[in-house]
């Protein structure tokens, strides 16, 4: 039997199989009954909406004036934690949605909370790095996070800073070696690179001299975050595939398959949960331009097989992605 809180965190066929399987299961019911499973394979939790960084690969400094930003009030967290803990098909819970969640300072101590609930949960929190030096390593390891995906993107000061403006190169640095030279924490570093016309024989530089200190890369192509990346064509590889490693290639293939054939996956396995309790459809959604249901109100159950959801899934299955507000733009989904 496949252990699921490995989801993310385990060797990198293990993760494809379970995630294969549970989309496969998620795909049958849906066409049987209508329905998706009772709850996503992975959820994300956005604590509070605010970033850092302006970092040109995301679309953060164009949308935030135009939607409500805050922080998540503790009774919404304590709900979410309590439904999880009885909900076994949840796999995975990030904390990273449309921002960056170490502005949180409360982040740490509400995942040993979860945590402490919920020990088969895998956890990861994606960062860009910089807020990293304002929590102790000690804070960082009894929280029981599982891992912690840094986004570099670059290899050099010079390739950093164009990409990530706004960021301090030297401190973000600092802030990976710290952990790194802690033997508890050093394997739960994951450092990730988003690939872009300008960065591409940097990453795999930088792939190649993390890999010589035996630190684990992912490398990832970028989307135009369903139409709000205003500068996606100028920054996009034309085959992001290209400066990827040869099983991450593979893997892109097979779910680029998966895709043409049964349409977008995202809204079958995932579900994505603002500091408000809303819960988007898709990540990619930097619009909000579909809300599947409210978390604060209603179930993560009920949302996750809401009206909204399900009629979204039914028009993904027969590709008809342009009678989607959060689709009809998406680099994924033309």
């Amino acid at each position: 039997m496949i252990k699921r809180s490995r989801y993310l965190y385990g060797d990198y066929s293990y993760n494809h199989i379970q995630l294969y399987l549970y989309l496969f299961l998620a795909y049958a019911r849906f066409r049987l009954v209508g329905k998706c499973l009772s709850y996503p394979l992975v959820l994300q939790i956005q604590t509070q909406s605010f970033c850092n960084g302006r970092c040109i690969i995301c679309p953060y400094t164009g949308v935030r004036k135009q939607h409500e930003q805050g922080f998540m009030e503790w009774g919404l967290f304590e709900k979410i934690v309590a439904e999880m803990k009885s909900a076994t098909q949840i796999a995975t819970v990030g904390f990273a949605l449309q921002n960056e969640p170490l502005l949180d300072k409360r982040l740490f101590d509400w995942i040993r909370y979860m945590k402490s609930l919920c020990p088969d949960k895998g956890c990861i929190v994606t960062t860009n790095g910089e807020p990293l030096d304002r929590f102790s390593r000690e804070e960082i390891r009894q929280s029981g996070v599982d891992r912690i995906c840094i986004s570099l993107n670059a290899f050099s000061k010079e390739m950093y800073e164009k990409i990530n403006v706004g960021l301090d190169f030297d401190r973000v640095m600092k802030n990976v070696s710290s952990l790194l030279e802690d033997q508890s924490l050093r394997p739960k570093v994951e450092l990730s690179f988003r690939l872009t016309r300008d960065n591409q024989t940097e990453v795999s530089a930088a792939v190649s001299y993390w890999k010589t200190r035996g630190v684990r890369t992912r490398v990832m192509g970028i989307s135009n975050r369903a139409g709000t990346l205003v500068n996606y064509e100028a920054v996009r590889l034309k085959k992001d595939s290209q400066g990827m490693p040869r099983r991450k290639r593979y893997w892109e293939h097979a779910m680029s398959r998966l895709r043409g054939v049964l349409g977008c996956e995202n809204p079958f396995y995932r579900m994505d949960i603002l500091f408000n309790g809303k819960t988007l459809m898709c990540c990619q959604d930097w619009n909000r331009a579909v809300i599947a249901g409210n978390v604060a109100t209603a179930s993560i159950k009920e949302v996750f097989n809401s009206t909204e959801m399900n009629e979204a899934r039914r028009l993904i299955l027969r590709k008809r992605y342009k009678q989607i507000a959060s689709c009809r733009e998406c680099s994924s989904a033309l």
